[in-house]
Protein backbone atom coordinates (compact mmCIF):
# COMPACT_ATOMS: atom_id res chain seq x y z
CA UNK A 1 0.00 0.00 0.00
CA UNK A 2 2.84 2.40 0.91
CA UNK A 3 4.55 1.60 -2.37
CA UNK A 4 1.37 2.47 -4.34
CA UNK A 5 1.03 5.78 -2.49
CA UNK A 6 4.68 6.59 -3.18
CA UNK A 7 4.22 5.78 -6.88
CA UNK A 8 1.10 8.02 -7.01
CA UNK A 9 3.01 10.96 -5.46
CA UNK A 10 5.85 10.50 -7.96
CA UNK A 11 3.37 10.37 -10.86
CA UNK A 12 1.69 13.62 -9.71
CA UNK A 13 5.05 15.39 -9.36
CA UNK A 14 6.13 14.23 -12.82
CA UNK A 15 2.85 15.43 -14.31
CA UNK A 16 3.25 18.84 -12.65
CA UNK A 17 6.81 19.13 -13.92
CA UNK A 18 5.72 18.26 -17.46
CA UNK A 19 3.20 21.13 -17.38
CA UNK A 20 5.87 23.75 -16.71
CA UNK A 21 7.16 25.59 -19.74
CA UNK A 22 10.87 25.47 -20.44
CA UNK A 23 10.70 28.62 -22.57
CA UNK A 24 12.61 31.51 -21.06
CA UNK A 25 10.46 34.24 -19.50
CA UNK A 26 11.34 37.91 -19.54
CA UNK A 27 12.08 39.27 -16.07
CA UNK A 28 9.14 41.10 -14.49
CA UNK A 29 11.04 44.40 -14.80
CA UNK A 30 11.17 43.94 -18.61
CA UNK A 31 7.48 43.10 -19.10
CA UNK A 32 5.57 46.24 -20.08
CA UNK A 33 2.13 44.72 -20.51
CA UNK A 34 1.88 43.24 -17.02
CA UNK A 35 -1.22 44.40 -15.15
CA UNK A 36 -0.36 45.28 -11.58
CA UNK A 37 -3.55 47.15 -10.62
CA UNK A 38 -7.24 46.48 -11.11
CA UNK A 39 -9.47 48.83 -13.10
CA UNK A 40 -12.06 48.86 -10.30
CA UNK A 41 -11.00 49.28 -6.70
CA UNK A 42 -8.07 51.56 -7.48
CA UNK A 43 -7.97 55.32 -7.06
CA UNK A 44 -6.77 56.62 -10.43
CA UNK A 45 -5.15 60.09 -10.24
CA UNK A 46 -5.16 62.07 -13.49
CA UNK A 47 -1.63 62.83 -14.75
CA UNK A 48 -2.14 63.56 -18.46
CA UNK A 49 -4.87 64.63 -20.91
CA UNK A 50 -4.23 63.75 -24.55
CA UNK A 51 -0.45 64.24 -24.65
CA UNK A 52 -0.27 67.11 -22.13
CA UNK A 53 0.77 66.59 -18.50
CA UNK A 54 -1.60 67.98 -15.87
CA UNK A 55 -0.42 71.09 -14.06
CA UNK A 56 -2.66 72.18 -11.21
CA UNK A 57 -2.90 75.69 -9.84
CA UNK A 58 -1.38 76.36 -6.42
CA UNK A 59 -3.57 74.63 -3.86
CA UNK A 60 -5.43 72.75 -6.62
CA UNK A 61 -6.96 69.39 -5.83
CA UNK A 62 -5.74 66.28 -7.66
CA UNK A 63 -8.36 65.03 -10.17
CA UNK A 64 -9.10 61.32 -9.79
CA UNK A 65 -11.65 58.61 -10.52
CA UNK A 66 -12.46 55.40 -8.65
CA UNK A 67 -14.57 52.65 -10.23
CA UNK A 68 -16.71 50.37 -8.07
CA UNK A 69 -17.29 46.91 -9.58
CA UNK A 70 -20.20 46.11 -7.24
CA UNK A 71 -22.62 48.67 -8.66
CA UNK A 72 -20.61 49.87 -11.70
CA UNK A 73 -20.45 53.39 -10.30
CA UNK A 74 -17.67 55.94 -10.66
CA UNK A 75 -16.88 58.57 -8.06
CA UNK A 76 -14.14 61.12 -8.13
CA UNK A 77 -13.01 64.69 -8.32
CA UNK A 78 -12.60 66.45 -11.65
CA UNK A 79 -10.31 69.27 -10.51
CA UNK A 80 -12.91 71.70 -9.18
CA UNK A 81 -15.98 69.58 -8.59
CA UNK A 82 -16.94 66.13 -7.44
CA UNK A 83 -18.07 63.83 -10.21
CA UNK A 84 -20.12 60.68 -10.42
CA UNK A 85 -21.37 58.43 -13.16
CA UNK A 86 -21.71 54.79 -14.08
CA UNK A 87 -19.53 52.66 -16.31
CA UNK A 88 -19.86 49.64 -18.55
CA UNK A 89 -16.83 47.44 -19.14
CA UNK A 90 -16.57 44.37 -21.36
CA UNK A 91 -13.03 43.16 -21.87
CA UNK A 92 -11.00 46.05 -23.28
CA UNK A 93 -14.12 48.11 -24.00
CA UNK A 94 -15.13 50.81 -21.54
CA UNK A 95 -17.76 53.53 -21.58
CA UNK A 96 -19.09 55.97 -19.04
CA UNK A 97 -22.68 57.07 -18.50
CA UNK A 98 -23.84 60.66 -18.19
CA UNK A 99 -21.48 62.53 -15.87
CA UNK A 100 -22.86 64.44 -12.92
CA UNK A 101 -20.69 67.17 -11.38
CA UNK A 102 -21.20 69.86 -8.81
CA UNK A 103 -21.04 73.43 -10.17
CA UNK A 104 -18.22 75.30 -8.44
CA UNK A 105 -15.68 77.45 -10.22
CA UNK A 106 -11.92 77.26 -9.67
CA UNK A 107 -8.76 78.05 -11.66
CA UNK A 108 -8.48 74.39 -12.76
CA UNK A 109 -11.86 74.37 -14.55
CA UNK A 110 -10.18 73.83 -17.99
CA UNK A 111 -8.67 70.57 -16.68
CA UNK A 112 -12.09 69.50 -15.44
CA UNK A 113 -13.74 70.33 -18.76
CA UNK A 114 -11.09 68.34 -20.65
CA UNK A 115 -11.39 65.37 -18.26
CA UNK A 116 -15.17 65.24 -18.70
CA UNK A 117 -14.72 65.37 -22.50
CA UNK A 118 -12.11 62.58 -22.35
CA UNK A 119 -14.42 60.39 -20.28
CA UNK A 120 -17.28 60.99 -22.72
CA UNK A 121 -14.99 60.00 -25.63
CA UNK A 122 -13.76 56.83 -23.91
CA UNK A 123 -14.32 53.57 -25.80
CA UNK A 124 -11.56 51.43 -24.28
CA UNK A 125 -8.88 51.13 -21.64
CA UNK A 126 -5.54 49.55 -20.83
CA UNK A 127 -3.38 49.28 -17.77
CA UNK A 128 0.38 49.20 -18.07
CA UNK A 129 2.15 48.83 -14.75
CA UNK A 130 0.62 51.46 -12.49
CA UNK A 131 -0.93 53.55 -15.27
CA UNK A 132 -4.44 53.48 -16.69
CA UNK A 133 -5.09 54.90 -20.14
CA UNK A 134 -8.56 55.78 -21.37
CA UNK A 135 -8.72 55.23 -25.13
CA UNK A 136 -11.02 56.72 -27.75
CA UNK A 137 -12.62 54.71 -30.57
CA UNK A 138 -9.35 54.89 -32.56
CA UNK A 139 -7.48 53.40 -29.55
CA UNK A 140 -5.65 56.70 -28.98
CA UNK A 141 -5.10 57.66 -25.33
CA UNK A 142 -7.29 60.59 -24.26
CA UNK A 143 -6.37 60.49 -20.56
CA UNK A 144 -3.69 58.84 -18.44
CA UNK A 145 -3.97 58.11 -14.73
CA UNK A 146 -1.55 56.87 -12.07
CA UNK A 147 -2.69 54.31 -9.48
CA UNK A 148 -3.15 55.47 -5.92
CA UNK A 149 -4.32 53.37 -2.98
CA UNK A 150 -7.95 53.80 -1.96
Amino acid sequence: MARARYAAVIAVLLAMTACNSNEPQAPASKRTDEVTHELAGTRWALVQLDDKPITLSEGGREPYIALNSTDHSVAGHAGCNRLSTTYKQTGAQLSFGDLITTRMYCPDLPIETALVAAMQATAGWRITGSQLELLNAQQTPVARFEARNL
